[in-house]
């Protein structure tokens, strides 16, 4: 599939992932190295580039859930120096394993509270119910595969959380609005949760407001923001994906 959007940057850099207002890309987006090994995986890409502008990381499918019979899912996260997940925003996945690979630059892993910074060539494995955030506290774009075995349903909830960044609706630390959160309590604790405030007590309160927020119009997963239109038109792609 093929983009409109004309890339800008310098001889050996390509610069994509900014926000497109009326067809023209705005702001600083993402810029990687043509020659660089984040690139060449958008040969294979499956889905659209998304973005988190207010975290600075971006991401892409390698494999999705629905190839593999929900046996695994694979993709692409990047992300912009100096940005990413604050603590805060430690979660587990309580069904499923997650791996990362990192393929350039480093990202700082915080696993159960214990920290470790992994570079090119070096993978973790995320063991399902274990506590866990990552960042890019270097000067240098990084980026990583991501594999979660099984596929559980991290891909809806990355393009929900992205699709509410690009339409305003998380705070300046990336998080959704208090009724947003609680119907994704409600609907996905089972696959993604975040382990402040504790868990049960996400449970507690979610069961008693999340039926006020569906009737309000929130939702877990939207269907706009599954739709490859949306990103497309939002969000300046790489030449081909």
């Amino acid at each position: 599939m093929e983009s409109t959007i004309q890339q800008e940057g310098a001889d050996d850099t390509i610069t994509c992932g900014r926000l497109l207002e009326n067809g023209v890309p705005t702001g600083d987006g993402l810029t990687l190295s043509r020659d660089g090994p984040t690139l060449a995986y958008f040969e294979d890409a499956v889905t659209p580039l998304l973005g988190n502008l207010v975290l600075g990381e971006y991401g892409f499918g390698l494999v999705r859930g629905g190839e593999t019979d929900g046996e695994f899912a694979r993709g692409v996260g990047i992300t912009l120096p100096g940005r990413g997940a604050p603590d805060e925003h430690e979660h587990v996945h309580p069904s499923y394993a997650e791996r990362f690979e990192v393929i350039e630059g480093e990202f700082v892993f915080v696993l159960d509270g214990d920290s470790r910074t992994l570079t090119a060539g070096e993978s973790v494995t995320v063991e399902a119910g274990t506590p866990h955030t990552y960042r890019n506290d270097s000067a240098s774009v990084a980026s990583c595969l991501i594999e979660t075995r099984p596929a559980g349903r991290l891909e809806e909830v990355l393009y929900t959380l992205n699709g509410l960044s690009l339409d305003g609706k998380l705070d300046e630390h990336g998080n959704p609005r208090f009724l947003q959160g609680m119907v994704f309590v409600d609907e996905l604790a089972d696959d993604t949760m975040f382990t402040s405030p504790p868990p049960l007590v996400q449970r507690a309160v979610a069961a008693v407001l999340a039926p006020l927020a569906r009737r309000l119009g929130y939702r877990a997963i939207y269907p706009e923001y599954e739709d490859d239109a949306f990103w497309e038109t939002r969000i300046e792609q790489p030449v081909s994906y």
